[in-house]
């Protein structure tokens, strides 16, 4: 299999651009290059199939109420994740190297969530808006269980900082490379990645923080900035919510 003249990344022979990194690579073939509908069918499947998902889920009483019906819908998320990193896995795997990393890139991307959590609740506090109400893991699923904050942590937090990166920013964001400039993969992912929660209003953070996610992605060529700028998002959200700080 071919790697990337830049990052050394692997490739197909048909890529215009490298699905790691996003360099132009050398135009191939018109004969052996791949139809464009043919290389975003996967994409298209996962969105589809995902936004059917949530769609049920949030629309219908199909799925049980409340925290039970949190862990099913979660469990089928992930299943779905998987098995499109499964099929993704050789390409995905640079995307989870620590070689590289900087400290400094790391702790800007913490303080940066942390403000971009702040900003968010005050503006949803001055349109008198609850942030955790319009996303489909809310704090209050959770307020009867033995561990709510636990579980808030856990599936507001940690599931989307992991499987949501993986997905938007992993399989997505490389299939897309194949067909798209660079940055036209971020927007495309960035507003795809707000779309699929289904909820007009929270758009208005939903795509910078999917932007600023495709950013991380595209600039680094790694995910671990991506996710951990998504856990201190989301946990800081969960933290304002059960400390009533907005």
């Amino acid at each position: 299999m071919p790697a990337c003249p830049k990052c050394q990344g692997l490739i197909q022979e048909t890529d215009a651009f490298c699905g790691h990194c996003g360099n132009p690579l050398a135009a191939t073939d018109p004969d052996r290059r791949e139809d464009v509908f043919d290389v975003l069918t996967p994409t298209l499947a996962y969105y589809f199939i995902t936004l059917l998902l949530l769609g049920i889920y949030k629309l219908t009483s199909v799925f049980p109420e409340g925290f039970e019906g949190i862990i099913v819908i979660t469990a089928i998320d992930v299943a779905i994740v998987i098995a499109f990193w499964g099929n993704y896995f050789q390409s995905l795997r640079p995307l989870f190297s620590l070689r590289g990393l900087s400290l400094k890139v790391m702790a800007f991307t913490i303080v940066g969530a942390m403000v971009g959590s702040v900003v968010v609740s005050v503006v949803a506090k001055w349109i008198n808006l609850s942030i955790q109400d319009d996303v489909f893991y809310s704090t209050y699923m959770f307020q009867d269980t033995a561990y709510p904050f636990l579980f808030s942590t856990l599936f507001i937090a940690v599931q989307p900082a992991i499987f949501e990166e993986v997905a938007f920013r992993g399989f997505l964001f490389d299939n897309l490379l194949k067909v798209t400039p660079g940055k036209s993969t971020v927007y495309v992912t960035g507003f795809v990645f707000a779309i699929i929660h289904l909820n007009i209003i929270s758009l208005l953070w939903l795509v910078p923080l999917g932007l600023a996610l495709g950013f991380l992605r595209g600039r680094y060529n790694t995910l671990w900035y991506g996710m951990v700028a998504h856990f201190t998002y989301n946990f800081s959200l969960t933290v304002f919510e059960f400390l009533s700080w907005f």
